[in-house]
């Protein structure tokens, strides 16, 4: 984790609450000079915060960093809670304000009275919220001395003394086939040149690539057809994480490869004298867990020289993979392993209907992952005898075992491959990869519906100038390319569909997530809405009855996101006290009532709303929606939209397959506020996907004035074939497409 995570979460916050604070407080003189001084200390805590952070060795920043994020995200969660709440507050009095001569003047004299009580009370909130980050900055202060053992730089002996934990495991189920496939890689093939080859196995990690490799690499048909071999790990090589510089790696690989009598090289020689031994030999080198592209200066020191030569790299990240394969080389994919070897691993020469009946949720948390199921495997043998019971009890307890020791540790290992991805993520980049977790374990999630929600939370932030939705989709390329998520439907563009996240990487976010108290769930497993729901920002119902409610008006006031699957139950009227939310996900929502609607219309800060089938009709109060971003009515049966919801001043997609109101269209009112809304250029609606089409003109009338219009979606009845529709129809294309799209403050 990176130790900057003052600047990842705090800092775009403050950027929006100190803009607040100079537009509103600047016009009056008393309140100026306070809110400079809250802007100077917010900033100078912050920075404060992060320079000590920065002192500390990695694995003490981890570990504190860890504790300490949770903290500065729930502040910097606050502080925007405390901007919303003000932000609604101006603009409720702004619609009052805007009276005109009909308002008394008693009325008038109540208004500025709420308005000075409005920022008194705003005022109060920032002063608090000050104090809370000065004592997070305290602990902080007072933790590091006793971390760091008073060492003045924060690097203790711990971290100089860290070994790489890459156990390779003796367990070779389901590896022949890939072991004879990588074996193959690395013979010659007559008639093709004799170059230099880079075989680059990628994968998550505990999918056995190390295994792989190293028994291939042992494999007495491969030590017969090199000259000289060297295995190495790359971990580590970075001085921030153990101190062990490139070179080292390097002498590591020369005192492998060389004759002992001639291993008397100093280190700015290293290079030339590997090439010079290495120049009409026929060599393997493997080096294992590789990480990052600065890897280029070892590779350097291995030129081609035509005989054959084969370097094997074992890396987690894609884009590395692809760097050192390119041209000649070749990029092999693990797989996770299927259901029978996974058995075979994690309940070894034994067999029983009721073994069988009790693990399967469990196997299915493992989702094939060797690593895993070692890890399960191990577990169990400390048992008397491995049962379904057991594997129950620990299929319900796993994502606590990957958090953390119990016990005798069989899962220390496992534990590592997952905080090493983790600890890789920091402020709002580990929000939204927490964010995951909100979802039922094997769910599929479609690609745009994470990123729009990403954005809906707010979680697509930084200090720099860049689009939201570019550091939306680049964080999400990182998962992809970390392989933290597997993709499941790709387009014809490669690009991800629908994805999903490793079993036994959701099991660990969720964990994380409910510890936190960053999401509360309800489902089968969690059927009591109790203490962890306190502070939760994120509730997830997964046809889960509530049994139990014991969540304040005030906690429900905090939550940002509902995502409902299957049945909600009663637990859906809670979204009435949910003051604040953005996202509202109930596109698989079963039991969502229309009359909940009306309610659901009140909430002035949702950014993302998707319905589901038992939906029939949108109300006309969708006008209250005033910050709605997303509107997604694809799984609902919603067939024509009245006219408020393309006036939402922030609406920018729109989902469904839907017609205008028929009486909107007839009344020229409406049609003529609508043309006027969309000529003034105050829509912001970039995607249409879609609409329907008949022998009326409907959205054909109107296309043409949205101007940051870029994706529609059209769909033409039966009815709709009359030459002259028609006709229509390529006219208001025609005239959409010459129109200059407006790409300010686009998604």
């Amino acid at each position: 984790m990176e130790s900057a995570a003052v600047s990842a979460f705090l800092k775009p916050v403050m950027g929006r609450l100190f803009s607040l604070l100079e537009e509103e407080y600047s016009k009056h003189r008393g309140l100026a000079q306070e809110t400079q001084s809250i802007q100077q200390d917010l900033r100078m805590i912050a920075a404060a915060m992060d320079d000590q952070l920065r002192g500390m060795g990695r694995h003490e920043r981890t570990a504190i960093a860890r504790l300490y994020s949770e903290e500065i995200l729930d502040l910097a969660h606050d502080i925007e809670d405390c901007v919303d709440r003000f932000m609604h507050r101006l603009r409720c009095r702004q619609r009052c304000s805007n009276g005109g001569a009909a308002s008394s003047f008693v009325h008038r004299v109540a208004h500025e009275l709420k308005k000075v009580q409005s920022r008194s009370s705003f005022a109060d909130e920032i002063h608090k919220l000050k104090r809370r980050l000065k004592e997070v900055h305290q602990r902080v202060v007072d933790a590091v001395p006793v971390v760091c053992g008073g060492q003045p730089n924060g690097l203790s002996s711990m971290v100089a003394s860290t070994e790489p934990c890459h156990r390779v495991t003796r367990n070779l189920v389901g590896i022949e086939k890939p072991m004879e496939e990588v074996q193959l890689l690395l013979d010659e093939v007559d008639g093709e040149p004799q170059q230099l080859r880079v075989i680059s196995i990628v994968g998550f990690g505990g999918l056995g690539k190390t295994t792989l490799a190293r028994a291939v690499y042992d494999n007495p048909h491969t030590k017969e057809k090199f000259d000289c071999r060297a295995w190495v790990s790359a971990t580590g090589s970075s001085l921030e994480t153990t101190g062990r510089p490139i070179r080292d790696v390097l002498r590591d690989i020369h005192q492998q490869v060389v004759p002992k009598d001639t291993m008397d090289v100093d280190n700015n020689n290293l290079e030339a004298s590997l090439k010079e031994y290495l120049n009409d030999k026929r060599y393997l080198i493997a080096i294992d867990n590789v990480q990052m592209d600065e890897w280029r200066t070892i590779t350097s020191a291995f030129e081609d020289n035509s005989t054959s030569s084969r370097i094997i790299l074992t890396t987690n990240i894609q884009s590395v993979a692809n760097m050192y394969s390119h041209g000649n080389g070749y990029v092999y994919h693990m797989d996770t392993l299927g259901e029978e070897d996974s058995k075979k691993i994690a309940f070894p020469g034994i067999r029983s209907p009721e073994l069988e009946h009790g693990s399967a949720a469990l196997l299915g948390k493992c989702g094939g992952l060797p690593l895993a199921l070692v890890c399960v495997s191990n577990y169990l043998k400390s048992s008397t005898e491995p049962t379904g019971e057991l594997c129950a009890k620990l299929c319900r307890n796993l994502g606590s075992h990957l958090k953390e020791k119990h016990g005798h540790d069989n899962f220390s290992d496992l534990r590592k491959v997952i905080l090493d991805n983790y600890d890789s993520f920091s402020g709002y980049a580990l929000t939204r990869f927490l964010y995951l977790g909100i979802f039922p374990n094997n769910h599929p999630l479609k690609r745009k519906v994470i990123t729009r929600r990403w954005l809906a939370e707010g979680y697509a932030r930084s200090e720099s100038p860049r689009p939201e939705q570019d550091i939306a989709d680049e964080h999400f390329n990182k998962l992809m390319d970390w392989n933290i998520i597997r993709p499941i439907d790709t387009r014809n563009n490669s690009q991800v569909k629908t994805f999903k996240t490793h079993g036994i990487m959701h099991e660990f976010l969720l964990q994380k997530s409910l510890s936190q108290r960053f999401i509360m769930t309800l489902s089968p497993e969690h059927q009591r809405m109790g203490t962890n729901a306190n502070n939760a920002r994120h509730l997830s119902f997964h046809d889960g009855k509530l049994t139990e409610c014991v969540a304040s008006d005030e906690d429900l006031s905090r939550v940002r996101s509902l995502t409902v699957l299957g049945d909600a139950g009663g637990a859906i009227s809670y979204v009435r006290k949910c003051k604040l939310i953005r996202v509202l996900d109930l596109e698989e929502c079963n039991d969502l009532e229309e009359l909940e609607l009306k309610h659901i219309c009140k909430l002035w800060h949702l950014k993302y709303l998707s319905l589901g089938p038992t939906i029939h009709e949108l109300p006309r109060c969708i006008d209250g929606l005033h910050c709605l971003e997303t509107l997604d009515l694809r799984a609902t049966k919603i067939k024509s939209l009245p006219i408020e919801a393309i006036q939402l001043p922030h609406l920018t997609h729109l989902f469904g397959k839907i017609m205008l109101d028929n009486d909107d269209l007839k009344n020229d009112n409406k049609v003529s506020k609508l043309k006027k809304f969309l000529s003034g250029k105050k829509s912001n609606l970039q995607t249409l996907a879609g609409f329907v089409t008949d022998n009326s003109k409907g959205f054909l009338e109107f296309i043409a004035y949205m101007n940051k219009l870029r994706k529609v979606k059209i769909w033409c009845t039966c009815a709709a074939s009359s030459s002259s529709y028609i006709s229509d129809l390529s006219k208001a294309i025609q005239k959409f497409i010459k129109v200059p799209i407006d790409r300010d403050n686009g998604h």
